[in-house]
C-alpha cells in the first residue's frame, strides 16, 4: 500500500524516534488489523499528530489571551492553568488513540470475518467439489464482493502465491499468523494439517462448510431469541412506562401546589431521558445485529 504524503513527512521527521520505541506488540496489532504500514511509519504518524495537536491547543490558548488583552478582559488564573494543562493531555490522548486503534480495527475485522466465514466456506467447498485448485479457489473468492472481509483474506493468500511465489501451504501459514479471526485461523490450520498428512482438501472443505453452517444456524437462533427479549424490554421500558409517567406527572402538577416544578420534570423526561432510552436501545440492537 503506497504511503500518503502525511506518512512520508512523519517518517522523515520522526522515523528515528519511532525506531527507539519498543513496538513488538504494536507490530502484531498492525498485522492483525491489516493497516498496510510498518510500526515505525505508524508511530511516526502518531508522534507527528500528537505534536500538531499540542501546538494547536497552545496556539488557541495564546490567541485567546491576545483577544482578552485587547478587550481588556482579565482571565482567571485557573483558566490559564487549565488551557496550558489541556495541551499535553490532548496530545497524550491522541497518542493513546493511535496505540489502541489497531486493536479495535483487528477486533472489527475478526467479527466481519466470522460473520461471512460460513458462506465463504460454502463457496470454497463448491469450487473444490468442481475440481478447482486451491490457488484458483482463493483467486475466485478474492473477487467476490458479497463475502466482505473474507474477500480481503482470500486476496492476501492469492497475493502471496501469485506475487511472492509462495506455495499454498506457506501462503496459508502466513494467513494464519496475520488473521485476527480464530475461527478462520483454525480452518486454515486444519487445511494445512490435511494437506501435510495426505488427506483430501475437497472432503475437508465440505465437512467444515457443513459444520460452520450448523453453528451459524445456532448463532442466528440465539440472536433471534435475544432480539425477541429486547423487543419485550423495549415495549415495557420505552413505550408503556413513559406513557404512564407522562400521564402521572401532569396529574401530580394539578394536585400539588408546586406544579411548575412537576412540569419542568416532565420536560426533562421528554427531551432528555426518553431520547437517551431510545438511543440506548438503538446502540444495543446495532451491536447485536450483524452487518449485511
Amino acid at each position: 500500500m503506497p504511503l500518503t504524503t502525511y506518512q512520508k513527512i512523519s517518517y522523515r521527521w520522526f522515523g528515528r524516534i519511532a525506531r527507539l520505541i519498543n513496538t513488538s506488540k504494536l507490530s502484531q496489532s498492525l498485522k492483525l488489523a491489516n493497516l498496510g504500514v510498518t510500526e515505525e511509519i505508524y508511530l511516526s504518524s502518531a508522534i507527528f499528530t500528537m505534536l500538531i495537536v499540542f501546538l494547536s491547543v497552545i496556539l488557541i490558548a495564546i490567541i485567546l489571551f491576545i483577544i482578552a488583552f485587547l478587550l481588556n478582559f482579565l482571565i482567571p488564573m485557573r483558566i490559564v492553568i487549565f488551557l496550558f494543562i489541556i495541551a499535553p493531555i490532548s496530545a497524550g490522548l491522541v497518542y493513546v488513540y493511535y496505540l489502541l486503534k489497531p486493536t479495535f480495527v483487528a477486533k472489527n475485522r475478526a467479527r466481519k470475518i466470522d460473520m461471512h466465514l460460513p458462506y465463504a466456506l460454502n463457496f470454497i467447498a463448491a469450487m473444490s467439489a468442481a475440481g478447482v485448485t486451491p490457488a484458483q479457489v482463493f483467486e475466485s473468492l478474492s473477487k467476490q464482493e458479497i463475502y466482505g472481509e473474507m474477500k480481503n483474506e482470500a486476496m492476501l493468500i492469492y497475493r502471496d502465491m501469485s506475487l511472492l511465489g509462495k506455495d499454498i501451504l506457506s501462503a496459508m501459514r502466513s494467513a494464519i499468523d496475520r488473521s485476527p479471526s480464530k475461527k478462520f485461523s483454525d480452518f486454515l490450520q486444519g487445511a494445512v494439517v490435511t494437506v501435510t498428512s495426505g488427506g483430501s482438501l475437497k472432503t475437508y472443505f465440505t465437512t467444515k462448510a457443513e459444520q460452520f453452517m450448523r453453528e451459524n444456524k445456532q448463532i442466528q437462533r440465539k440472536l433471534n431469541e435475544t432480539l425477541a427479549t429486547m423487543a419485550e424490554c423495549y415495549v415495557t421500558t420505552a413505550v408503556a412506562a413513559p406513557l404512564m409517567i407522562l400521564i402521572i406527572i401532569p396529574l401530580m402538577s394539578l394536585m400539588s401546589p408546586g406544579g411548575s416544578s412537576q412540569i419542568f420534570l416532565m420536560y426533562i423526561f421528554i427531551f432528555l431521558i426518553l431520547p437517551l432510552i431510545h438511543m440506548g436501545f438503538v446502540i444495543i440492537i446495532k451491536s447485536l445485529t450483524p452487518e449485511v
